[in-house]
Formats: structure tokens, C-alpha cells, sequence
């Protein structure tokens, strides 16, 4: 079982997460503005939960364990008058209260998770239960063929590109997802691919570039034209996404 108020605590010291939330953000509302979104499910909101950055819903669903996000979200969701409704607890052990909660969803977003969970397929296959034949479902997690992996593995720093870092070891991660590997197993929960791809590429790991910010070594600007290499190197940003429905 997670340790979820230890989790909470790292992920706020997190070296340059900031700009990982941000792009990775923009990704998925890229993708879920061109989507029917009228009744949307995010599992798991960390600080920023995501109906902040996003209006024309008529019905969003929050399903987070963390006491510091979940209050944190309803606190958000008072102050702007968002019809939100908020739900306390590990996912699969709250499907009927996700199910009360909306008949129908549109979108459901599984942001920067799948990769932390002990049993990724049971995830997935709970997801799979509330959708309908038109539900989308948004999966992000990091990509084991991101340039700085590559580059560690090269240097020698590590011998596989799915090696488990330190830092995903105190984050309580699990799994290292490649794109190959994350079809795969949506595909085995029942699920059928109809987007995939990465972006924000990067080529050293979050905490180096926090340390070159420090030292001023580069600006903060380098992040944008980071996330807009990603048409020189379509394989290899940071973080991978599949959009998935139900298979037939």
C-alpha cells in the first residue's frame, strides 16, 4: 500500500516539477478540448486540478487518497463556484460513488499515475467499468525512451532504460512505461488505442536542470523550446500518452 502522505510531501519538493505539470497540462487539454468534454473525470488532481484550466465542463469528478490535495481541490472548487465533486480515496474502492456521482462520463484523464500504482492492470480495468462506448480515457505517464534515460544509459549511469531512478524509488513508483509497453497493456485491460505520442522532450534529469536554473546557467525559456523540439524528436520526450476507448 502507498504511503500517500509521504507521497504528498516529496512530490512538493520535486526538483523542477513545475515545468513537467505545466507541458504535460498543456497536452491534455489539448487533446480533451478536442474531445467531448462535457462530464469529465480526473483520478488523481495533486495541486493543481485540472478544472482550474478548464471552463466549458458542465460536470467534473476529482477522485484523489491524499487528505492535503483532495482538501485542497475542494477548497478551489468552493471558491470558484466549479461544479466539482470531490471523492476521498484509492480509486478501484470507489467506483460506486464515481458511479452516483455522474451516469455518464465524456473524459476521463489518468495523469502521471499508472506508473505508480503496485497493480497498474487493475487500474485500468476498474477505469473500464465506468466508461460507455464513447468514453475517452487519457493515459500520461513518463517515457522510458526519454533522451536524458538514453543519455544515462549511454554514460553508463544505468543499464536499462527501464531501471527504476532513485528518484522514482522515493516516489514510490513502480513501473517504467515505454510506448511499446503502454499500448500493450491498455490493450490487455480492454481498450483500444486511438492516440498515442510524447512531448517535452528533455536531456538531463529534472534534478540537474533545477541546479542549472540555480546557477543561471540557463533561463527558464529553454523549457519552451524544449517542448517544441519535440517535431525534431517524436519518439523521445519526456513523458508518453495514449487516448484510449473501449475495444470492439
Amino acid at each position: 500500500m502507498r504511503d500517500i502522505q509521504d507521497y504528498e510531501a516529496k512530490y512538493q519538493e520535486e526538483p523542477c516539477e513545475k515545468y513537467q505539470v505545466k507541458y504535460r497540462r498543456e497536452k491534455i487539454l489539448d487533446l480533451m478540448l478536442s474531445c467531448k468534454h462535457d462530464t469529465v473525470l480526473e483520478i488523481g488532481c495533486g495541486m493543481e486540478p485540472l478544472f482550474e484550466y478548464v471552463s466549458d465542463y458542465k460536470q467534473m469528478v476529482i477522485v484523489e487518497p491524499g487528505d492535503m490535495f483532495i482538501l485542497n481541490a475542494e477548497r478551489k472548487a468552493r471558491e470558484s463556484g466549479s461544479n466539482v465533486v470531490c471523492i476521498q480515496g484509492f480509486f478501484e474502492e470507489k467506483l460506486d460513488q464515481i458511479k452516483d456521482a455522474c451516469e455518464d462520463y465524456d473524459f476521463i484523464v489518468l495523469s502521471s499515475l499508472l506508473h505508480e500504482v503496485e497493480e497498474p492492470q487493475k487500474l485500468l480495468k476498474a477505469i473500464y467499468q465506468i466508461c460507455s462506448e464513447a468514453t475517452i480515457v487519457h493515459v500520461n505517464v513518463p517515457n522510458a525512451n526519454s533522451l536524458h534515460r538514453l543519455l544515462a544509459k549511454e554514460m553508463g549511469l544505468i543499464q536499462d532504460v527501464h531501471e527504476l531512478s532513485n528518484l522514482q524509488k522515493t516516489m514510490q513508483r513502480n513501473s517504467v512505461f515505454d510506448l511499446n509497453s503502454l499500448c500493450d497493456i491498455v490493450n490487455k485491460c480492454g481498450f483500444q488505442v486511438m492516440q498515442k505520442g510524447t512531448y517535452f522532450p528533455k536531456l538531463l534529469s529534472a534534478g540537474q536542470m533545477e541546479k542549472m536554473l540555480q546557477q543561471g546557467i540557463v533561463r527558464e525559456d529553454i523549457f519552451e523550446g524544449l517542448n517544441k523540439m519535440i517535431k525534431y524528436v517524436p519518439e523521445f520526450g519526456s513523458e508518453i500518452f495514449v487516448q484510449v476507448k473501449k475495444g470492439f
